[in-house]
């Protein structure tokens, strides 16, 4: 992952970051920076997107990209649509590299689970029906929050093109040495950080207790290989849990799923919600 291309993102999130920002579609109810953490004095705080269901709605919890480093939780939320399907969409700022050293993004992942889990029913949500997804560094973060809090506390994740095996990402981006973000994320050169890395990622932590998967990535992904969901694809598996891995012929890094992509990601999350 290197320099030029954390430039391009750069620009990408600057100039598409606030497209999620408008008002609220039929039926919705919009609830804006709700704070659900604090850290260092500063406030964490998540958008509501909540469907005029009769009963508290099933949530997903939506982690936005951006390579660990860019982004904000109005940035391409990719599953806003599925309020269509009586779905609450719960989008997530966490702490960014540059401005807190990992683990602090997924440790304000969790916390968000929590207040889902805790302050859902204010908002007429259904905290025991709870689901995350994202894209990139958030599916990676979807990904590892699943595997991480287990079937009980996350009973689905859709993720797309995530990172899912640190240590084989650092491996592949080692020669960019400090330009790469694997290295600045963990803070050196990855054979020094093995364990780090192996802690960051998914694959460590796949039992018979993970949550049912739903993988999307493209074929021709240069900057996450496809090879990271199929590691994560095997993991499952052999550990007996449902994983679904849809790969898209031609389709590179970070692109958006279309209606009936969409319907899909929405009749997994019906299933398992």
């Amino acid at each position: 992952m290197n320099f030029r291309y954390f430039v391009l993102l750069a620009i990408s999130v600057l100039l598409t970051g606030c497209a999620a920002y408008g008002p609220a579609r039929h039926g919705e109810t919009v609830h804006r920076n709700i704070p659900y953490a604090e850290r260092g004095g500063r406030k964490l705080s998540l958008d509501l997107y909540v469907p005029a269901n009769p009963r508290p709605a099933p949530v997903i919890v939506w982690l936005h990209g951006g390579g660990w480093k860019y982004g904000n939780k109005g940035f391409n939320v990719l599953v806003r649509d599925l309020t269509r399907d009586g779905f609450a969409v719960v989008s997530v700022e966490y702490r960014l590299l540059g401005t807190a050293r990992w683990p602090a993004a997924i440790d304000d992942c969790h916390a968000a689970l929590e207040w889902v889990r805790t302050h859902g029913r204010e908002y007429h949500l259904d905290p025991r029906r709870v689901g995350v997804a994202g894209e990139s560094a958030g599916g990676h973060l979807a990904a590892l929050l699943g595997t991480q809090a287990g079937r009980s506390r996350v009973r689905a994740v859709c993720a797309l093109y995530p990172p899912t095996d640190l240590v084989a990402m650092g491996r592949r981006y080692s020669r960019y040495k400090r330009g790469s973000i694997i290295s600045q994320m963990f803070d050196g050169d990855i054979e020094d950080r093995r364990a780090a890395a192996a802690a960051a990622s998914s694959v460590t932590y796949v039992s018979h207790r993970s949550p049912p998967f739903l993988l999307y990535h493209g074929d021709r992904d240069w900057l996450v290989p496809l090879a990271q969901s199929e590691a994560l694809e095997q993991r499952l598996r052999a550990a007996g849990v449902e994983c679904e891995l849809k790969v898209v012929p031609g389709a590179g890094h970070a692109f958006h799923l279309d209606d009936a992509q969409l319907s899909d990601v929405a009749r997994f999350f019906h299933r398992h919600l």
